[in-house]
């Protein structure tokens, strides 16, 4: 008997042992990711142009997230404007070293690209390493109050054609004025701005009367809506009260459709790297955006510039929503999104 408790003593101690080496190994390893960060720099890159919602964002997020990385790094923010967000997300994929110095902000609806496997996109977004978002926004369609339009059913029954400013045909900003379009509210699609800021001081100045973007795109110009310059007609989800939903004024066969051109709602603006960084200096990073999320002087800025903060999403979480998104784009919807970007 004293031999058993011996042999058993001995294989407990055994396991002891190798549980402590497990939990040494790890902590070494959180250590050098720590000590890794010490005077390096973060590169944060912008899919779009200094100056509108999505660049406001992301120096915003650029700025605190480094606060709680350890070793505090520096920051440098680089904007790669092109093809909404595609561009930034491409060079992500193909360009840049899995080190965890670099990390992407490329815009709102890039990772839809991705998913659909767009022409001139060479990434695939569930490969990407997910940080953390903000949270959830929400798209309404804005015009300028000079139109005389100030319901979407006087809209719908305009004798003029409105002009709607978009970021590309393969946007929301594009697709969901075209969807409507197709049902025969008078609506003309004017593509080719290369940033939301472009497109509001586009609607500031009259050359545009309308727009179909996240609230959050008059992060800097809030004074278009405090004026009264541009009021809101239509929206995606029941925030402000009396004004009609989008899939109100779809038919029920547009649904699904609807849902993959919207999708980039239920990430807000994520925050993602390449694949491939240590898993060690990705939990750092994760665990520093959770923790930014909660401070408070993070937040009074978010607030600042009317940002979401209430619930913030992790990277597990969009990493598991990134390929749900994928698993349920299937070929019918995905042929029918790329005939609503093809649709000029």
């Amino acid at each position: 008997m004293p031999a058993v408790e011996t042999r058993l003593s001995r294989r407990w101690l055994l396991l002891g042992l190798g549980t402590g080496a497990l939990s040494l190994a790890a902590s070494v390893k959180k250590g050098c990711a720590a000590d890794f960060y010490q005077g390096k720099t973060l590169t944060m890159i912008v899919g779009f142009a200094p100056g509108g919602g999505v660049d406001t964002t992301a120096r915003l997020l650029a700025r605190h997230l480094a606060r709680f990385i350890p070793g505090q790094p520096g920051v440098v923010v680089q904007n790669m404007e092109g093809a909404a967000g595609v561009i930034a997300a491409n060079y992500l994929a193909r360009r840049v070293a899995p080190d965890g110095l670099t990390l992407a902000v490329p815009g709102r609806s890039w990772f839809v690209e991705g998913v659909v496997k767009s022409s001139g996109v060479t990434f695939d977004p569930t490969k990407f390493t997910w940080i953390g978002s903000p949270g959830a926004v929400n798209s309404m369609m804005f015009v300028r109050a000079s139109t005389g339009i100030k319901t979407f059913d006087e809209l719908k029954s305009s004798p003029r054609t409105l002009t709607f400013g978009s970021l590309g045909s393969t946007t929301p900003t594009g697709m969901v004025p075209t969807m409507l379009a197709a049902l025969g509210v008078p609506i003309k699609v004017i593509y080719g701005y290369v940033s939301t800021a472009r497109v509001l001081l586009a609607l500031e100045q009259g050359e545009v009367d309308g727009v179909f973007t996240v609230e959050e795109s008059f992060s800097r110009r809030q004074d278009l809506i405090k004026n009264k310059v541009v009021i809101p007609i239509l929206q995606n989800k029941p925030t402000l009260a009396g004004i009609p939903l989008v899939r109100e004024e779809l038919p029920k066969t547009e649904e699904a459709l609807l849902t993959l051109v919207l999708a980039l709602e239920n990430f807000g603006l994520p925050v993602v790297g390449p694949a491939g960084i240590p898993p060690e200096r990705v939990d750092l990073v994760r665990q520093a955006f959770v923790a930014m999320s909660g401070d408070a002087e993070y937040q009074a800025e978010a607030a600042k510039v009317e940002q979401p903060t209430g619930a913030p999403l992790d990277g597990m979480q969009l990493t598991t929503m990134i390929n749900d998104l994928a698993a349920a784009a299937t070929p019918d919807i995905v042929a029918a999104y790329k005939r609503l970007g093809a649709a000029k």
